[in-house]
């Protein structure tokens, strides 16, 4: 199994959904080798093999030693995300040292090298092992995919986790999407996270829907831990977007949303937590727009920093312009957190007792915001219907239907 990048160094959602696919296989009885670019030491692999594919091969004209690798360390493979130190603009208001700590939000302007790269190590390096399938997810390990099948002739299985169609829309990256339509096309297998992610891969890829099975992401139950609301936000309603503050989540929705929410609840507080290439600019409307007292940029957060940040929430956001799945959605519903959603999404698919929006429609979603933060018992009625949605996406469920999919490839 291909991935970029894996708990608990990870950029967002594609190292969560990851790790609870291989957890659930291997609790299934399946074997599974799990190869990212880098590894810090920190990872927990319980029951298969996780490897660093700087190890697998040596660096093409180089030694082979971590000191003569190439290999960037971080790679983000979804954007730029932006430098902006949010503590550094005076009228942003911010939270005290939550401005990043993930090392993913470092960016290596030569992905596609790394890309190709990573594609020749790994492909070198599992010449001799024996396996039933090769499992690839998104754009950045297709190439590796498809080379380990020309080289052992196995099945290739890609799982779409997000297309550059959903990262840039009409404008994304040609060299990306050319991988991407590649890989799709090479591929025995698709993988699509969502019924709406497979009507992408079909209509803007021009795969046969027969290839094209929908696996729905899952979650694990919150563990016991009572967590607290984070008391940076005080005693205010908070209406929370948790994301990358990039195009594809739709942060600038989220503030024009906002502004009309204010002049009618003036004592709400939005906030941003996330970081990405849409940050600066994002801060910058904020202070056009005079929102310095009514938003908060908590910077990217991970572990109990989100689940304190959902435990402050009166309600949670989803304003994509392109959502493959969002499995935020699903941590909300489990914090026991209402939730507004893109009708561009794919988790709405699964979360019905939620509110949903077009992503585009900002005075529809100001007016739900408004609905839902004044009505108690409206949001009281989407938390019960919509935890017992919640309850039954597990991933083992997820590992059930990869199974079945897999099954195609049984001799």
């Amino acid at each position: 199994m291909l991935g970029w990048e894996y708990p608990p160094h990870i950029a967002g959602g594609l190292g969560v959904a990851c790790e609870g696919i291989v957890r659930a296989l291997v609790d299934r009885g399946h074997r599974i080798h799990f190869v990212v670019p880098a590894l810090y030491g920190d990872e927990t692999a319980r029951d298969f093999v996780l490897s660093d594919a700087r190890l697998l091969a040596p660096v093409p004209g180089g030694e082979g030693s971590l000191q003569t690798s190439r290999y960037a360390a971080h790679l983000l493979p979804y954007g730029e995300a932006a430098a902006t130190d949010v503590h550094a603009m005076p009228w942003a208001s911010t939270a005290e040292g939550r401005s990043s700590g993930s090392p993913a939000v470092q960016y290596s302007r030569n992905l596609l090298m790394e890309v190709a790269s990573y594609a020749e190590r790994v492909s070198a390096g599992l010449a001799g092992e024996s396996f039933d399938l090769i499992h690839a997810h998104d754009w950045m390990t297709m190439p590796a995919g498809m080379a380990i099948k020309r080289r052992t002739g196995r099945p290739l299985v890609v799982h779409v986790h997000s297309l550059e169609f959903d990262r840039a829309g009409e404008h994304g990256n040609a060299a990306i999407v050319d991988v991407e339509r590649r890989g799709l096309t090479e591929a025995d297998l698709v993988i699509a996270v969502s019924d709406y992610t497979k009507s992408i891969v079909c209509g803007q890829y021009g795969v046969s829907a027969e290839k094209v099975c929908v696996v729905h992401n899952g979650i694990y139950p919150l563990e016991a831990t009572d967590y607290q609301a984070d008391p940076l936000f005080g005693n205010r309603p908070v209406v929370l977007f948790l994301g990358r503050v990039t195009y594809q989540k739709g942060p600038d929705y989220f503030v024009r949303a906002a502004d009309i929410v204010r002049r009618f609840l003036p004592d709400t507080l939005f906030v941003v937590a996330g970081a990405g290439d849409l940050l600066a600019s994002t801060i910058e409307m904020v202070h056009a727009l005079g929102l310095e007292r009514h938003v908060l940029f908590t910077g990217f957060l991970k572990g109990a920093d989100v689940e304190r940040a959902y435990a402050a929430s009166s309600l949670y956001v989803m304003p994509s312009v392109s959502e493959p799945f969002g499995l935020t959605a699903l941590e909300a519903v489990r914090a026991g957190v209402p939730c507004i959603l893109s009708k561009q999404s794919g988790v709405s698919e699964v979360v019905r007792h939620s509110l949903r929006v077009d992503f585009w429609d900002v005075e529809r979603l100001a007016d739900l915001m408004i609905n839902a933060l004044r009505s108690p018992e409206l949001r009281r009625q989407l938390v019960e219907m919509s935890m017992k949605e919640v309850s039954r996406m597990r991933w083992d469920a997820s590992a059930a239907l990869l199974e079945e999919a897999y099954g195609r490839f049984a001799a």
